[in-house]
């Protein structure tokens, strides 16, 4: 089970069909051979009687600076007298807006089955909440008007060191948006926005400078900003991934049973030590959802500073699901991330995926995974190392014609595959086949990139898939055949499903 799914047994995920789009697999980091298999969402569960009807919950949240005004919809159920019943897994929440989008969010950041809606048209938007939850329970509707809200509707931000992002709202239809910016007392012209138009990204910005932006719209309006930009965020280098590394995800939540409080820093960083390994890929964010919460802090910090102390890197897992700003924040957030004694990440490791739970499908989900890393590169700046985790294209048969590993590899400094032999094939059967599959991948990964780029692949150590974890000799010749295709380290998935007799191969197989 990977780490989305164990969070939606727990009842963590709220699942949808945004706009009619129905959910895909959650695997993570791994996707599943066929990204258009449904996810089981099992039998739902209540505490409390079974529900009745729905009870819906909506607030304005505000105006991003990508110019969408955001709108939370949350979802609770209600039993046949009245009282509140709460789903704590399984069923599936469907959100359908009028106009624009919806996406869903995990339970615990707005604790009930959620969804953020995004418009950029101004007037009145509706949401469709239906429920699947193993008993009839009817559809509930619930409407606003953009009009009435009370939010800044011009607005503009940081985002990393180098990019500065500015939003307007409503979309300008017509006409030009003239946007000027200086340092001092006076401005120059930055920037002529054609409409349609409901934003605009300045990333000609410096490290640790400040910048006044003054915006003229077509109607006569104008709005003017005093933007200070970070410093750059400290960070290691690409050599951190070398070698042999493990994924390691945890539950913000200590309900869960991966909880954060179930995590033991001395004894990861001692296992980590003892295995070889030079890095460590800590899962930080699940798009705009950070996962490092305040409750956690104290034991990542411990993780971060135990490691440190060993010579081991870490290296933050983030897991994007749109190219909006308050997602390539969060991972901006995370990059930037360190501990009280001063440690940080080394790299991201970006998990980059199609369907719902993550970037999405068809063109727009194409054009997602394409544009995603260079949006964060260009936050982040050209020295922060950037990793790609990709979908295998060897064992899911894909080509740049359905996954962009071309316009990917442009923003990254190395590209990992997730090859989950036992998952993906059936084929894949002892050591021999195991050394050819992985040397099939990795001459894939680079005929699809189109370029040169070093390589570091993700491969299975925990039982995913109905034939389980990978027995020990495979493990070994995967380290080997990895080094032996040119790769410069590998990444096993994952911490927690890893057997003893796998931690013990990866441990005495050298790299």
């Amino acid at each position: 089970m990977t780490a989305l799914r164990r969070l939606a047994a727990a009842g963590v995920l709220a699942t949808l069909a945004a706009c009619g789009r129905a959910p895909h697999p959650a695997n993570a980091p791994a996707a599943g051979p066929s990204a258009a298999v449904a996810l089981p969402q099992g039998v739902p569960v209540f505490a409390g009687a079974p529900p009745a009807r729905l009870r819906l919950e909506a607030q304005p949240l505000d105006v991003d600076p990508d110019g969408s005004a955001r709108w939370l919809v949350r979802a609770h159920f209600v039993d046949a007298r009245g009282r509140p019943t709460e789903l704590l897994g399984g069923g599936d929440v469907a959100f359908v807006p009028s106009h624009g989008s919806a996406q869903w969010q995990t339970r615990m950041r707005f604790g009930a089955p959620a969804a953020i809606v995004s418009t950029d048209v101004d007037g009145p938007l509706s949401v469709r909440v239906s429920a699947a939850v193993g008993v009839p329970v009817p559809p509930a509707t619930v409407a606003t008007d953009t009009r009435a809200w009370r939010v800044p509707r011009v607005v503009a931000r940081p985002l990393g060191a180098h990019t500065v992002a500015l939003g307007w709202f409503p979309r300008v239809a017509a006409g030009t948006v003239l946007i000027a910016r200086g340092n001092g007392e006076s401005s120059h012209p930055l920037a002529t926005v054609a409409a349609p138009s409901s934003g605009f990204r300045d990333e000609s910005v410096a490290p640790g400078a400040s910048y006044r932006y003054e915006l003229a719209f077509p109607d006569g309006g104008s709005a003017s900003f005093r933007i200070d930009i970070p410093h750059e965020p400290k960070h290691g280098s690409l050599e951190a991934l070398a070698g042999k590394s493990v994924w390691l995800s945890f539950s913000p939540s200590s309900a869960d049973g991966d909880g954060y409080n179930t995590l033991d820093p001395a004894a990861i960083v001692a296992r980590a030590h003892a295995a070889g390994l030079r890095s460590i890929v800590l899962r930080t964010t699940y798009g705009p959802f950070e996962e490092i919460a305040p409750a956690a802090k104290p034991t990542i910090d411990a993780i971060l500073d135990g490691a440190a102390a060993r010579g081991i890197s870490i290296i933050a897992w983030t897991v994007p699901r749109s190219t909006g700003f308050e997602d390539v924040a969060a991972e901006v957030a995370a990059a930037s991330y360190v501990t009280p004694s001063g440690n940080g990440f080394a790299a991201l490791a970006v998990d980059l995926e199609r369907g719902g739970y993550f970037l999405g499908d068809g063109a727009s989900g194409y054009a997602a995974l394409g544009s995603y890393l260079r949006l964060l590169r260009a936050a982040l700046g050209p020295e922060y190392p950037l990793i790609a985790t990709v979908e295998d294209p060897y064992l899911e048969h894909l080509t740049r014609a359905s996954y962009p590993y071309d316009a990917i590899a442009t923003s990254a400094d190395a590209l990992q595959p997730m090859v989950y032999w036992r998952v993906a094939s059936a084929r894949v059967n002892g050591p021999r086949a195991v050394r050819e599959t992985l040397r099939a991948s990795y001459v894939a990964t680079l005929r699809e990139a189109g370029r040169r780029v070093p390589i570091n692949l993700g491969l299975q150590s925990g039982g995913e898939g109905p034939r389980g974890a990978p027995p020990p000799e495979e493990i070994a010749a995967s380290i080997r055949a990895a080094r032996d295709a040119g790769a410069f380290g590998v990444t096993f998935f994952d911490w927690g499903g890893t057997p003893p007799g796998d931690w013990k191969a990866i441990a005495t197989t050298a790299w």
